[in-house]
């Protein structure tokens, strides 16, 4: 089936803003070690990113039915930008901070609008299929992303030759991902929030008691928070093994293309096995890659653990979006949605800082031991 106008918008639309974000976040970490930043500091940095989603997740989700989604994505995506301007003159780490902060705002409003938009317009038997598409999307943008920023930031060693350039191009793909999405200025809700007695954190803790509800997000959180702390430590490890910033960001990027080849193969495998099953198996396979990925010798053996860790965390986003939309009714999908995203910004909260402290004491390696437990960890919620 030929997907309709709004998925190919939206499509477009989460490729070149995940790109925007997988320019800025590596750069973020670069910018930071350029200001002699300890890694306790690159984890702080890290988690602030998602210190304000965590709080206004929730909020987003009430305001994407009284705005709409293709509003929220207008809004993230112009958010996209301003973050990336102020990214270019963030010469402290507070600054640096407060532009990681507003970027962590502005692409939280780019995938509540998007994953509202598919949960609320897809026919509940393309579930699988078209969040497989946009989380497509988003790996692709992934890929482009980090191999964008390594050609125009250039290299000086460990270091890019210029982290400016980076953030110059962050805001000139910010304009450009405009095109698809500025048509969706005057649409209203899909479907209208209903105002409800109870406030934002009740709803939100009703859908919690739901256990699939709970489990998805849990998944989904640990998930999530993995894959940001290895875009945030690979240049930290890079930089501890001596490995060139333009080595790291084709791993980078290889990470995102295998996340992207696994989720265009989702709906072959969604045929032939239960999601239960796809989750677990591909975890068990996170959980052995990154129990030695702190041990690679050099960049082509760290490449091709990060390969294999890309393909099999791929799966676990589309799949937690499928849970959550068909455990919940349409007019809960808004909150259910920034519910799972409340749950993986909370991740990206406090895991990254405590990644941090643990890089201190026990190196880069360290956290990736840290990042199998965490993944083993989704074995608990999966047997409910």
């Amino acid at each position: 089936m030929a997907l309709q106008l709004w998925a190919r918008r939206l499509l477009v639309s989460s490729t070149l803003t995940q790109a925007v974000i997988y320019i800025l976040r590596p750069m973020i970490t670069y910018r930071a070690l350029e200001l002699d930043a300890s890694p306790t500091t690159v984890g702080i940095v890290a988690a602030i990113f998602a210190l304000l989603p965590v709080l206004m997740a929730l909020t987003f989700g009430r305001w994407v039915g009284i705005f709409g989604e293709g509003r929220f994505v207008i809004f993230g995506t112009v958010g996209l930008f301003l973050s990336s301007a102020l990214l270019l003159v963030a010469h402290s780490n507070p600054l640096l901070a407060l532009a990681a902060a507003l970027s962590g705002i502005a692409h939280l409003a780019c995938m509540v609008g998007g994953q509202t938009m598919v949960s609320l317009k897809s026919p509940n038997d393309k579930y699988e299929e078209n969040f497989g598409y946009y989380t497509f999307s988003a790996s692709l943008g992934q890929m482009i992303g980090p191999i964008l920023a390594a050609v125009v930031a250039g290299t000086n060693g460990v270091l890019p030759a210029s982290t400016a350039s980076a953030f110059i191009a962050a805001m000139v793909v910010s304009l450009i991902a405009l095109l698809p999405s500025v048509t969706w200025r005057n649409d209203q809700p899909t479907i209208v929030a209903v105002r409800k007695e109870e406030g934002t954190l009740k709803s939100a803790g009703k859908l919690l008691k739901n256990k699939k509800v709970f489990a998805a997000i849990y998944t989904s959180m640990a998930i999530s928070s993995v894959g940001d702390i290895l875009l945030v430590f690979l240049p930290l490890y890079g930089t501890e093994k001596s490995f060139s910033s333009f080595s790291i960001g084709v791993i980078i990027a290889i990470r995102a293309g295998a996340s992207m080849l696994s989720r265009i193969s989702l709906g072959a495998m969604s045929a032939r096995y239960s999601t239960k099953r796809i989750l677990i198996f591909s975890n068990v396979i996170s959980v052995a890659t990154f129990s030695v990925m702190g041990f690679a010798p050099n960049p082509l053996i760290l490449g091709l653990l990060v390969l294999i860790a890309g393909f099999s965390l791929g799966v676990g986003q589309p799949l937690t979006m499928s849970l959550v939309s068909l455990a919940t009714k349409p007019e809960e999908r808004a909150m259910a949605v920034s519910a799972r995203l409340t749950g993986n910004r909370l991740g990206l909260f406090l895991i990254p800082a405590a990644a941090g402290v643990l890089a201190t004491s026990a190196g880069t390696g360290g956290v990736f031991i840290g990042l199998a437990v965490l993944l083993a960890t989704t074995f608990l919620p999966a047997q409910g």
